[in-house]
């Protein structure tokens, strides 16, 4: 199956402010998460956190991730509208597990990505991910499982996703 266009558009690359490596030192444990920067990359491992928690040489800086969550800066914006969620309590708690879900796989390849916050609001729900990457990965696992209408809006001028998913009863 070829690449559609929402993928193309994914892999343009865009600069991520908060990614400059030249900020982190090998190792750096990130305070908030207890993320280790090793070997240039981000690690969830206990092994590692043990490892180099108490090493004289060890560095300790939030990570993009964090730094992101306390700044409110999301890479990825979703919203959640129309009647179905709106009027189906049991739908609207299905779909607010199954976001969870896909944030949990997500953060097992990639420990930066997370929810930053999901917020209900007057007829929809707002999620804002730390992350493009899952920001899309959640916008296309609930147009899979619950259909619907879905666009993506790439901003222009920051590294910023905006997905856009409606379904009316």
């Amino acid at each position: 199956m070829g690449k559609g266009r929402m993928d193309k558009l994914l892999d343009t690359k865009f600069h991520d402010p908060y990614m400059d490596k030249t900020i982190y030192k090998d190792p750096t444990i990130c305070p908030v998460c207890k993320l280790v920067y090793h070997d240039k990359t981000w690690h969830r491992d206990a092994v590692l956190y043990k490892k180099y928690k108490d090493h004289p040489a060890t560095h300790f800086k939030e990570c993009p991730a964090c730094r992101k969550i306390k700044d409110n800066f999301p890479l990825g914006i979703v919203i959640l509208e129309g009647n179905f969620i709106k009027n189906n309590q049991n739908a609207k708690q299905e779909i607010l597990n199954l976001i969870r879900h896909e944030a949990e796989k997500e953060e097992l390849s990639n420990p930066l990505a997370r929810i930053m916050k999901i917020e209900e609001k007057e007829g929809f729900i707002e999620i804002w991910t730390t992350t493009e990457g899952l920001a899309s990965k959640i916008g296309k696992a609930v147009y899979k499982a619950y259909h619907g209408e879905l666009n993506f809006t790439f901003s222009d001028d920051q590294k910023l996703l905006r997905i856009y998913w409606r379904r009316e009863l």
